[in-house]
């Protein structure tokens, strides 16, 4: 079994010198989601975790950019999770998007915490090459780490009520380091997960100073690859990672 994984923090679509998609030029707008497009299309990765990610609304420029996005690289399953939004304004949220089906598919919010879009979805990939594996699209709270604390025991508790199966966690952490008792350390020792300690920063882009976008997995999967990819699209870098079973 091999796997390609892939993590990335869109900003709405708007990452740079206009943080409000509607406020862009629509043909500016759609030239960023395609640009991610075509990133995902590159790598070719059997999953993709998004945060930051629209459906359409006022906000989001009247684009669905989900679905634009998985389009443009051909990912035919996508799971959404609205973490905040109001029908017809505004529907932020979490996503996966998979070359296999995605099964078994829940979504929760941290709303309770603060008014604000973060969240995650699982879902279990199934393949006839891949057994069943959860897979989370995770984006936490920038400004407390109380509030993160808080946020990733909701995850562990939630995840630990789902079947028994290997894990990859996927997102935007707004933490750094695996350390200590931050999110990464919480949810590796939790739940049984590992990362590679290498790792280049992957926010602010163009000039990164923080690793802030991680993928953790099951100790019974073993990370081949494991890289930031350079590509300025949004204001976090991409981060990929290829994975195997432990034993092989």
């Amino acid at each position: 079994m091999r796997l390609k994984v892939l993590t990335l923090n869109v900003a709405h679509g708007a990452p740079f010198a206009v943080p409000m998609p509607f406020l862009r030029r629509r043909t500016a707008l759609l030239g960023t989601l395609d640009a991610v497009a075509a990133l995902l299309l590159r790598e070719a990765a059997d999953v993709v975790a998004l945060q930051e990610a629209d459906r359409a609304s006022l906000f989001s420029g009247r684009v669905d950019q989900v679905e634009r996005i998985a389009a443009r690289a051909g990912h035919a399953h996508v799971h959404h999770g609205v973490h905040s939004g109001v029908p017809g304004l505004f529907a932020q949220g979490t996503a996966l998007l998979s070359h296999h089906r995605l099964e078994a598919r829940e979504a929760a919010h941290f709303g309770r915490d603060r008014r604000v879009d973060k969240g995650y979805v699982v879902a279990t990939l199934a393949t006839e090459d891949v057994p069943g594996i959860d897979v989370v699209s995770l984006h936490l709270d920038p400004f407390s780490a109380a509030v993160r604390q808080r946020q990733v025991d909701r995850l562990i508790q939630a995840l630990r009520q789902r079947p028994e199966r290997p894990r990859i966690v996927l997102g935007d952490f707004n933490a750094e380091g695996a350390a200590g008792d931050g999110p990464v350390a919480r949810l590796c020792t939790a739940l049984g997960l590992h990362t590679p300690s290498e790792g280049e920063p992957t926010y602010p882009v163009p000039h990164a100073r923080q690793r802030l976008d991680w993928v953790l997995a099951s100790s019974t999967l073993r990370f081949t690859r494991y890289a930031r990819l350079p590509d300025a699209i949004s204001d976090h870098h991409a981060v990929v990672a290829e994975l195997t079973e432990a034993d092989r």
